[in-house]
């Protein structure tokens, strides 16, 4: 590695870690910059290659952990943000020449030489997407065994952050309790939920600022036509949802895989309604009230949780493509 790309990856890592910082030192106004915090390791793993992301990911730990003085601080940043980033950003720069004799139609993600033979085949979207699934909800349950997530010994905390909230109103200790419970039962379905979106917009954004600047290798992907889930992603989904019944450790185990499929089904969902309302007159009005919808009411997003689960399971009973 050059001195410039190692020096450019360690001010990555460094602009990952002052966005994450604020989280770390308890600052809730610092939440929306934490979630940006993969963003500086996605660039430069997609414009300067995977070692300089591998580089960056380390070096944001290590700054938050020194800047912070807390060790768990940059464990959580390197966990559940830098190193995910990074490995994505590495599999999204993977390709290979085509095999001798692979014939294969233009298709988003390809590039074609003559004859109709694709100079390179990129590595597919689905992949990577149940790649950052796979990985959010590890990064959940690992920091949620290493932080000692605990319904019971919790439960204080959360009411007396009711209390004090001024949200409580009227409620008794009993409703309290209850709703104390409630939020703490959802945290391992959430989390990994959102830890998926952070990480799957974050590469979003990142490819479209690096292919901005001419740095990114990679074709630009038509995503309504190329996100899709393999079919090991529905088995998966479907064994938590059932371990989801089961109670105790296993429950919050099975929830956490749960959420992080979930989000990722739901982005083929969308993906899907994005790419059925191509060519009408109205697309722009359904899009924003789509969209709209999810941010107001969240419970549409289930619809094309749906959705999603349905593209894979007609891509698995329809016949291979030769």
């Amino acid at each position: 590695m050059t001195p410039s790309k190692l020096l450019i990856a360690a001010a990555a890592g460094a602009a990952s870690a002052l966005l994450f910082l604020g989280l770390v030192l308890q600052s809730g106004s610092a939440v929306s910059l934490a979630l940006a915090a993969p963003i500086p390791v996605f660039i430069v793993s997609l414009g300067w290659g995977s070692l300089a992301g591998f580089i960056a990911a380390i070096v944001s730990a290590v700054l938050v952990s020194t800047l912070s003085g807390i060790v768990s601080g940059g464990l959580l940043v390197f966990v559940a943000m830098t190193l995910p980033a990074a490995i994505a950003g590495h599999m999204a720069g993977l390709a290979r020449p085509a095999a001798e004799g692979e014939i294969l139609p233009p298709r988003p993600g390809v590039k074609v030489a003559d004859g109709g033979r694709p100079a390179l085949l990129w590595f597919p979207v689905e992949r990577i997407l149940f790649a950052i699934a796979l990985m959010a909800a590890l990064a959940c349950i690992g920091l949620g065994w290493y932080l000692g997530y605990d319904v019971e010994a919790l439960k204080p905390e959360i009411v007396d952050a009711l209390r004090q909230s001024g949200n409580a109103g009227q409620m008794s200790d009993g409703d309290l309790d209850a709703v104390a419970t409630l939020l703490l039962s959802l945290v391992p379905l959430v989390q990994p939920a959102v830890l998926t979106l952070v990480l799957s917009v974050g590469l979003y954004l990142a490819a479209w600022i690096t292919r901005i600047s001419d740095r990114l290798p990679r074709p630009k992907d038509d995503l309504p036509t190329a996100l899709h889930l393999p079919p090991l992603a529905l088995v998966v989904f479907g064994a938590a949802l059932a371990a989801s019944f089961f109670p105790g450790t296993v429950e919050h185990l099975a929830l956490a895989v749960c959420g992080a499929f979930g989000m990722a089904f739901t982005f083929v969902g969308l993906a899907q309604f994005h790419a059925r309302t191509r060519g009408r007159s109205n697309r722009g009005l359904l899009l924003f009230a789509t969209y709209a919808a999810i941010a107001i009411l969240s419970f549409p997003m289930f619809l094309f949780t749906i959705f999603g689960v349905y593209d894979t399971v007609k891509r698995m009973r329809s016949p291979p493509r030769r």
